[in-house]
C-alpha cells in the first residue's frame, strides 16, 4: 500500500514522475459513445489493489455512475475492457436509470463475478423500530436495486450513504439488518459513505467491525492540515467545510478497512490553494491534466485503495484510464 511519502521504494517525486511518464502521449480527445477508443487495441489495463479485508482486488480507478444512463453502455464496456472492474452506483442516481444501465452492462458479461458493483441506499432512513422492521425496510429497498441491476447480489452496499453523524453507527438494529443481508448472500460486503463531518464520521465507521469499506471526501486539500476549516472556492454561501482526513485514513489502514476516496477532483471540495498545492507535488513539465494530478496524488496516499471518478464523457474515461494504467498497484 502506498504511503504519504513513498511507494514501494519510490519516493514521492519518483511516484509522480512514473505516472506522468505513463500518460505521456495519450490522446485526450472526445468521441462519440459508439466510437469509444476505436483506435486503441489492445486496451491498456488499469491496476488493482486489495479493497481492505473484503478479498476484492478493485481497480484503483472506480467508475462513478452518478451520470450514467442506459445509452452509456459503450463507456461501461470500454472501462471494463481496460481493467476497470469496480462500478459505483446508487439508488438515486438518474432516478434509478444508473442502476438500469449497470444491470444492462452486467448482462453482457460472460462471468458476473469479474465485475464488482457497489450500490448505496440513497435517502434511506432506518425506521425507529425493531431490528425486524429495519431489516424489512432495508431489504425492500435493496431488492428494488437488485431488480434494476439484473443481479442477485451486490458486492458492496453502502449504508448509511452520506452519513452526517457518528451516532448513526450506533444503530444496532441497522447493523443487525446489514449482517442478515450478508447471511442471505444478497450483499457480500457492507460499508458506508460520508460527505459531511466526514472525518469524525469516518473514524466512527471504521471502528465498527461490520464496516468493511468506507468512502469519504478525500483530496489534496483535505490531506493538508492548513486547509482544515476552510471553505471551497465558489459562490458565497455554497462553501463546504474542508476537514483534515489524514488521521482518519490512518485508522482505516490500521483496521484494514477498504478506503475509497471520493470528491478527489470535485471543485465543491477543493480550496483556492489547490493549484499551489499541486505545484508543490508535480514538476512544471508534467503532462497530467489538473484532474489527473488530483487522482494521482490521492492514489499515493496512505491507506487509499482506490478513487472513484464520476464518468460523464469519453474524455473523463480516457483521463481516468491513463492514470489507472500508469500508477503502481
Amino acid at each position: 500500500m502506498h504511503t504519504a511519502d513513498s511507494d514501494g521504494g519510490l519516493d514521492r517525486r519518483g511516484f509522480i514522475k512514473g505516472v506522468t511518464a505513463g500518460v505521456a502521449g495519450v490522446a485526450l480527445t472526445g468521441a462519440a459513445a459508439g466510437d469509444v477508443f476505436a483506435d486503441e487495441k489492445p486496451p491498456a489495463q488499469v491496476k488493482r489493489r486489495p479493497l481492505g479485508k473484503t478479498g476484492i482486488d478493485a481497480s484503483v480507478m472506480i467508475y462513478g455512475c452518478g451520470g450514467t444512463r442506459p445509452e452509456h453502455l459503450p463507456l461501461l464496456q470500454k472501462a471494463f475492457a481496460s481493467g476497470v472492474n469496480t462500478f459505483d452506483v446508487a439508488w438515486g442516481y438518474q432516478r434509478g436509470q444508473a442502476e438500469v444501465a449497470v444491470g444492462q452492462f452486467l448482462k453482457t458479461l460472460k462471468d458476473r463475478s469479474k465485475a464488482y458493483v457497489i450500490t448505496k441506499t440513497t435517502g434511506f432512513r432506518p425506521p425507529n423500530a425493531s431490528a425486524k422492521e429495519v431489516y424489512k425496510a432495508l431489504r425492500e429497498r435493496l431488492m428494488q436495486s437488485l431488480k434494476r441491476l439484473q443481479t442477485d447480489y451486490v458486492d458492496v452496499l453502502y449504508c448509511p450513504h452520506g452519513a452526517t453523524d457518528p451516532a448513526q453507527f450506533a444503530n444496532k438494529a441497522l447493523e443487525d439488518a446489514l449482517l442478515k443481508l450478508k447471511e442471505e448472500k444478497l450483499v457480500k460486503h457492507v460499508g458506508a459513505s460520508s460527505h459531511t463531518n466526514y472525518r469524525r464520521v469516518g473514524e466512527a465507521a471504521v471502528e465498527k467491525s461490520w464496516c468493511e469499506v468506507f468512502m469519504p471526501v478525500a483530496n489534496i486539500c483535505t490531506q493538508n492540515a492548513t486547509n482544515a476549516g476552510a471553505l471551497q472556492q465558489g459562490r458565497k454561501g455554497r462553501g463546504r467545510a474542508l476537514e483534515d482526513t489524514k488521521p482518519m485514513l490512518a485508522v482505516a489502514k490500521k483496521k484494514k478497512v477498504g478506503l475509497v476516496a471520493m470528491k478527489v477532483a470535485n471543485p465543491g471540495y477543493l480550496s483556492a490553494k489547490t493549484d499551489a498545492l499541486l505545484a508543490e507535488q508535480f514538476p512544471k513539465d508534467s503532462q497530467l491534466s489538473r484532474h489527473q494530478k488530483l487522482y494521482t496524488y490521492m492514489l499515493g496516499q496512505e491507506g487509499v485503495s482506490a478513487v472513484v471518478v464520476g464518468i460523464r464523457s469519453v474524455l473523463h474515461l480516457k483521463e481516468m484510464i491513463a492514470v489507472g494504467t500508469a500508477v503502481k498497484a
